[in-house]
């Protein structure tokens, strides 16, 4: 007889939120692209809008990819912790990188905006594994 586990595993939560912001970035960066061209026809502004769509996507794509993992089980608090989560991480390094300096140093910036979504929604939807003796 084999127990059914009620939450995946941190590490599937992760590869799901991952995979999920990846997916996001490409769909906002699309959108951002051809945003672009209807408010501004010059093309000046292709490439920032363009990055700014697959910044934005990607925060809702990783929460949307643990969303996904764990929506038959208990949809509405995933749907909270998965957003919420995913979001405070792509806001947390956006507003704080100013204050803390991390436009110094574009690769970690970059870096924080990769991994911080991801885990941090991760973190919230897997709560910590209970070991027995």
């Amino acid at each position: 007889m084999t127990l059914h586990k009620p939450f995946p595993s941190f590490s599937k939560t992760l590869l799901f939120s991952f995979l999920g912001g990846l997916l996001g970035a490409l769909i906002g960066g699309a959108i951002g692209f051809y945003a672009s061209h209807v408010k501004d026809p010059t093309g000046w502004s292709e490439i920032p809008d363009l990055l700014e769509g697959a910044i934005y996507g990607y925060g809702l794509g990783a929460g949307a990819g643990a969303f996904a993992l764990h929506f038959h089980p208990h949809a509405p608090s995933a749907f909270a912790r998965a957003f919420l989560g995913a979001l405070v991480g792509l806001f947390a390094v956006i507003f704080l990188s100013a204050p803390l300096h991390l436009d110094f140093f574009p690769p970690l910036m970059w870096g924080l905006l990769i991994l911080l979504p991801p885990l941090i929604a991760a973190r919230l939807l897997s709560p910590p594994s209970k070991k027995r003796d």
